[in-house]
C-alpha cells in the first residue's frame, strides 16, 4: 500500500465545505466501508469528468516547478503529524488533566476510570462531532461499560458451566 503522504505522486488538497456536508460525507464513507481519501478522489474525478462532458472550457494554468522527489513541509502537515503522534497527544492530555501517561494507556486498554479520573477527563475528551464530553456523559459510558463487562462475565460463566455439564455426561 502506498503511503500517500510521503509519495511524490500524491498531493494534499484542502478546502472548506459546510460542516453538515462534511459530517455526512464521513458517515457515508464509513457506512459503505470506503476510506475518505479514496472517496474524495472518486468525487473529484467525477466532478472533473462532469465538467469535461458539459463542455466547460478549462483554462490551462502554469504550475510552479517542484522537484518530484521533494516533500514541502506545510503548517497543515505539521498539525496533522502532531495529531497523528499518539505519544505526544497522550503527553499533552496527561499534562492538561494531571493523569500520568501510564495510567492513560491503561484506560485506553479498558481499565475502569475512577470517579476522580472521570472528573479530570470531563471537558477534555472530544466527541466525533467536535463537542466536549461532560462528566455525566462519561459516567453514563462507564455504567454501560460496567454492564457490558458483567454480561461478558456471566456469558463466560455460562459457557464454563455448559462445558462442565458436558464432561459429566460423558
Amino acid at each position: 500500500m502506498v503511503d500517500k503522504r510521503k509519495s511524490p505522486d500524491y498531493q494534499e488538497l484542502r478546502g472548506f465545505i459546510p460542516k453538515t456536508l462534511s459530517m455526512k460525507f464521513k458517515a457515508v464513507c464509513k457506512g459503505v466501508g470506503k476510506n475518505i481519501n479514496d472517496s474524495l478522489e472518486e468525487a473529484v474525478r467525477a466532478w472533473i469528468n462532469k465538467q469535461e462532458q458539459a463542455g466547460q472550457k478549462m483554462q490551462p494554468t502554469k504550475l510552479p516547478a517542484i522537484p518530484s522527489n521533494s516533500i514541502l513541509p506545510t503548517i497543515a502537515n505539521a498539525i496533522e503529524e502532531t495529531l497523528n503522534n499518539e505519544q505526544w497527544m497522550l503527553n499533552q492530555l496527561s499534562k492538561n488533566i494531571d493523569i500520568p501517561v501510564k495510567r492513560l494507556k491503561k484506560l485506553l486498554l479498558g481499565d475502569r476510570a475512577t470517579d476522580e479520573e472521570m472528573k479530570k477527563l470531563s471537558g477534555n475528551l472530544v466527541k466525533f462531532n467536535g463537542d466536549i464530553f461532560d462528566e455525566e456523559e462519561l459516567v453514563d459510558m462507564r455504567l454501560a461499560e460496567d454492564l457490558k463487562q458483567r454480561q461478558q462475565r456471566r456469558e463466560l460463566e455460562r459457557q464454563k458451566l455448559q462445558q462442565k455439564n458436558k464432561r459429566k455426561l460423558k
